[in-house]
């Protein structure tokens, strides 16, 4: 944040062009935030009991032998490199303008209940954490709150409609010792367990329920101005078939369900594949497939059609399973489009992907300002 925009932005694109410049066929151009604050529509926070530690965070610190420990109460973010502390944050710029007023209102019912923040090492606590989701196009919101054990909401529920009073409210319990277990068990505490959000193109419209466990990329409108690009793209290739792979709720593939005959969404989150079928519904769309399956088991046993087919990846930060890249370099499929939030696995997976195909365009898209990530697109033809 000490640098501005355009410098980040320069600083992104020059880290990317290092690993990507053996397979760039030119320039890689940018698509930059429509907005630089306030641009996040989801997050998780964490309460956490922890011991007192001198700021900044230093693991070399050392207290005196024998100082009895002193322990803190902290909401927030987790902090860099650690699984157990939070940092007690006074301020956000990445996500709402009322997500400190939600927070100081949430920790000042917590006092008044006595209510235990968790403690990851001994496992002891009740309140573990909350997810917020923004949809920054309709304006609904969602406050999801996970504890490890049933208590009593109607107090949080007050305190999130003294800030947010036309929010969805929810509560899960979580018994699982690791914070991964998510979020399940779903109680509505007020209104509905979704919202809806819609991503708007000059050309097309397209209404999305979330739900607390959907995925969705995180930065709104700079995913509008992906979600057109592959738009345009599918539009001038015109294929048959597409298939969109670790697809999500269905993001791309109702995003280009008009440009297609026929369209294969294969994720393996369960709650993804009913949310990408609801949205489905929502739109009126009939031509898209859902399979539930991990994308590598798909390739094995489905043969993929090569007459004019187009082929969508957008893989987690770990990248391509290895059996899906090989599968996926072996398709014949005329076109790949690959969708990247981390620019090391893209390009490991190039090496095996540009045996059979040719890079046509590489441009990136800032959907994480004043961090360092970035977001790219590659398009392949085969050769």
């Amino acid at each position: 944040m000490d640098l501005g925009y355009d410098a980040q932005v320069s600083l992104k694109l020059g880290e990317l062009w290092k690993l990507l410049a053996p397979f760039c066929p030119g320039e890689i151009s940018v698509h930059k935030s429509p907005a630089l604050e306030y641009y996040r529509n989801k997050i998780e926070v964490s309460f956490c009991n922890q011991v007192f530690w001198p700021e900044p965070f230093n693991k070399s610190y050392r207290r005196e032998k024998g100082a009895p420990l002193v322990f803190e109460q902290a909401l927030g973010f987790k902090v860099k490199g650690t699984w157990d502390r939070a940092v007690d944050i006074e301020e956000c710029i990445i996500f709402e303008p009322w997500l400190i007023p939600l927070l100081n209102a949430v920790r000042t019912w917590a006092k008044a209940e006595n209510l235990a923040y968790y403690d990851g090492r001994k496992h002891t606590g009740v309140l573990r954490g909350m997810m917020m989701r923004s949809a920054k196009n309709t304006g609904q919101k969602m406050i999801a709150l996970i504890t490890a054990q049933e208590i009593s909401t109607e107090g949080f529920v007050k305190a999130v409609e003294s800030v947010v009073p036309d929010a969805n409210i929810l509560h899960s319990v979580n018994v699982s010792v690791s914070d991964g277990a998510g979020i399940a068990d779903i109680k509505i505490l007020k209104v509905k367990n979704a919202i809806e959000e819609k991503i708007i193109l000059s050309d097309i419209e397209r209404t999305f329920r979330l739900s607390a466990q959907s995925f969705f990329q995180t930065n709104t409108l700079a995913a509008q101005e992906m979600y057109g690009r592959v738009r345009n793209i599918a539009k001038q290739l015109n294929p048959q078939t597409i298939y969109d792979l670790y697809g999500g709720a269905g993001s791309f593939s109702l995003i280009c369900a008009d440009v297609a005959e026929k369209l294969f969404c294969v994720e393996n989150v369960p709650a993804a594949t009913v949310d990408g079928e609801a949205n489905a519904k929502l739109n009126n769309v009939k031509n898209v497939k859902f399979v539930c399956a991990q994308v590598e088991d798909y390739l094995r046993h489905n043969k993929l059609s090569v007459h004019n087919s187009l082929i969508i990846l957008d893989p987690p930060r770990a990248g391509l399973h290895p059996a899906a890249e090989k599968a996926a370099a072996q398709s014949g499929a005329p076109n790949i489009v690959y969708i990247s939030c981390n620019p090391i696995t893209l390009a490991k997976n190039l090496e095996t992907l540009t045996e059979n195909y040719k890079i046509k365009n590489i441009e990136a898209f800032d959907f994480f300002p004043n961090t360092k990530h970035i977001e790219t697109l590659v398009e392949m033809e085969l050769k």
